[in-house]
């Protein structure tokens, strides 16, 4: 299968660098700008952009080396795979695609172990006249990154998703906290308001009883002077009953203002 180029082509605004410097169309790994595919995968928290190379050699317990079987989170069992003896690879190879299944597991080097110079998962054929060509074994290995490459993003999609619904969930409870504090304030408040008006209230209690009791003093004098009435042999006459229970009522109210 012929492969399309992936060089774009240079216009009087563009520069090379601007060309390098963009991460969606350079491998950030190798640097590379003629990879054909840039494949897009969050590793270690991080949104990366790779080449089909570099992806899998960042996944290296994702897949087979020899095969390019996904393993999508379920590798084989342990009795039906060899795990590569390079501690900073780790890959993990089936027993039929391994080659030398005599030998032990602890000396087992993966193909790109074995040649970390010149080996590489994906190197496009280049024919005669320059048109880019891959079989099925790089076909293979495109496949299998693009696998990996979907694998990661749905699984960044699925953490996006968590993450907003927990930020959401914080949210709502803020929202409610911060309702409930505002409801504390605004009964303290009310509770203060009513400290300060009762001092006020007694003491205008007390102004009223005081301005009212000068008045009250002087209406129990005058009854008390309009309840006698003198004869002209100058002997004093009482009123009414009426009148004095009249006096004895005003008496009552005054102690009551008090």
């Amino acid at each position: 299968m012929n492969l399309p180029s992936s060089t774009a082509t240079p216009t009087s605004t563009s520069s090379p660098s601007d060309t390098s410097a963009n991460s969606t169309e350079t491998c950030q790994d190798c640097r590379s700008i003629d990879s054909w595919v840039i494949h897009t995968v969050r590793l270690r928290t991080q949104l990366r952009f790779f080449c089909t190379h570099c992806l899998l050699k960042n996944h290296p317990t994702s897949f087979c080396p020899s095969c390019f079987v996904f393993y999508d989170s379920s590798p084989p069992h342990p009795s039906r795979r060899v795990t590569c003896s390079n501690s900073k690879c780790q890959s993990l190879t089936h027993i039929q695609c391994s080659g030398d299944v005599t030998s032990p597991s602890s000396s087992y080097l993966c193909p790109p172990c074995r040649n970390p110079d010149s080996f590489s998962f994906f190197r496009p054929i280049i024919g005669q006249d320059g048109v880019r060509s891959v079989d099925k074994s790089l076909s293979e290995a495109f496949f299998c990154a693009a696998k990996i490459a979907s694998s990661s993003m749905n699984k960044a999609v699925s953490a996006a998703r968590c993450d907003a619904e927990r930020r959401c969930r914080e949210a709502a409870l803020a929202k409610k906290r911060a309702r409930e504090a505002l409801e504390d304030v605004v009964t303290l408040d009310a509770k203060e308001k009513t400290r300060s008006v009762i001092p006020k209230l007694k003491e205008a209690c007390i102004e009223i009883s005081r301005e009212q009791k000068p008045k009250l003093n002087g209406a129990v004098k005058e009854i008390e002077s309009s309840g006698v009435i003198k004869n002209n042999g100058g002997v004093l006459e009482k009123q009414s009953s009426s009148s004095t229970v009249t006096l004895a009522k005003v008496k009552q109210e005054g102690d009551a203002s008090r």
